[in-house]
């Protein structure tokens, strides 16, 4: 099939199939920078980021079909700096086309001088107007401005918010002493939720619950945040602690604050609680006792544990685990890892992916024990493997992209906090 004709000029002319327009567009809408590991942009890179999106939206003006698939890319996924006027503009064009919208995130920035911020509770007003107009918002992310946004003196229309159609809520950067009012506040949304993650809390709210149940929550993620188990295990319970549970989460990460004490805590009481543990089928830990966890959890189909470790972990893997991290520590002495990939207890492994120290390490992964024999290993067995070093995260892992993010945030770690003590 020709994709061209040639005009009464005698140029080209070439017809873009529809179907590929959407793609075509996907491929060349800007990328906002990313808000890790600090989640805080700089008001250069916002700048940045907001020409681009002018330039994009020329796109529209191609015709009637490129200007509909331009919307709905650019409203897909909205990127909001706290207290911007540019929210009042949002929010005129949300009333419109807020059907589109499923993801927003919420960032505090780095401002200039040339600024103009509205104050908080008219910030809070416009930011209601917009959630009212996104009947389809699905996920939520605020990065940094918690404390502003959920602080003491906690505006009106926060407690307005609507939140019935969210799914996922992610919160970075610490909340400092108004934890009490962000759970209040979020409490219209648990009932509803299936992802939470909260990243970089140096606190946690102690002896408060959420006033309505996580009954549909499945993946719980805790990055760099002060690990409370009496406070995870209230999350989870929520108001009512006699009223029978409807738990049904399946993934649980925990990468406790570089700030934590030393000894880690003990988690076996969280994944004790209420079954938590049999029910889960994916475990990433940080910093925490791997075989104690292990017993808990018999059903694991992911287990991640990319901490140097000097404990001997195979026995305590579950028959059921399809996908292995860890660190390149446990392939010493090589035999307990070869004696595992080629037992009965092995047979369900699909893919292991090992951490390695640094880039250098992986020029001696052809050449080198323990090494050789860990390829060798998974190649008789029929497991993928992949050697995972730092310079490689951006670009995706294979079979692994659902936890990439993680691993950047438990290799961007200061190196002396990786040692179980």
């Amino acid at each position: 099939m020709s994709l061209g004709t040639h005009n009464r000029h005698g140029s080209l002319t070439v017809h873009i199939p529809p179907e590929l327009v959407p793609s075509i567009l996907q491929h060349l809408s800007p990328t906002p920078p990313s808000l890790l590991p600090r989640p805080k942009f700089i008001d250069r890179s916002w700048q940045q980021y907001r020409h681009d999106l002018r330039a994009f939206i020329q796109f529209a003006l191609v015709c009637q079909t490129w200007c509909t698939f331009t919307r709905e890319i650019m409203l897909h996924t909205l990127i909001v700096p706290w207290r911007d006027e540019s929210i009042l503009q949002l929010c005129s064009i949300l009333r419109k086309f807020g059907s589109h919208s499923r993801i927003m995130i919420i960032f505090t920035m780095d401002a200039g001088d040339s600024a103009r911020l509205l104050n908080r509770n008219n910030f809070c007003a416009a930011l209601d107007g917009c959630f009212s107009s996104m009947p389809q918002i699905a996920k939520v992310e605020i990065y940094g401005a918690m404390d502003k946004i959920f602080g003491h003196s906690l505006p009106t229309e926060v407690g307005r918010f609507d939140f019935l159609s969210l799914r996922s809520l992610k919160l970075a950067g610490s909340v400092g002493h108004s934890g009490k009012s962000l759970l209040h506040a979020l409490g219209r949304a648990a009932p509803f939720l299936e992802t939470l993650e909260i990243m970089y809390f140096e606190t946690w709210p102690f002896d408060h619950s959420l006033p309505t149940s996580l009954e549909k929550l499945r993946s719980l993620i805790l990055h760099c945040t002060y690990l409370s188990v009496p406070g995870v295990i209230d999350l989870l319970r929520g108001p009512d602690e006699d009223a029978s549970s409807a738990q049904v989460l399946q993934k649980l990460v925990i990468i406790p604050s570089r700030l934590q004490s030393i000894p880690p805590p003990d988690i076996t009481p969280l994944l004790t609680f209420d079954s938590t543990g049999e029910r889960l089928r994916f475990l990433m830990i940080h910093m925490l006792d791997p075989c104690r966890s292990l017993e808990c959890c018999p059903a694991l189909e992911t287990f991640v544990y990319v901490s140097p470790t000097t404990s001997n972990i195979f026995p305590f893997l579950p028959r059921t685990l399809r996908r292995l991290a860890i660190s390149a520590m446990l392939l010493s002495p090589s035999d307990r890892f070869v004696a595992y990939i080629s037992s009965e207890n092995a047979r369900n492994l699909l893919h292991l992916a090992v951490a390695l120290k640094d880039d250098a390490d992986l020029a001696f992964t052809t050449t080198s024990e323990p090494f050789v024999s860990v390829t060798k290993a998974c190649k008789d067995a029929g497991v993928s493997l992949t050697w995972m070093v730092p310079g490689m995260l951006g670009l995706g892992l294979e079979g692994w992209d659902d936890v990439t993010e993680l691993f950047q945030t438990v290799q961007s770690l200061p190196r002396g906090r990786l040692r179980i003590v």
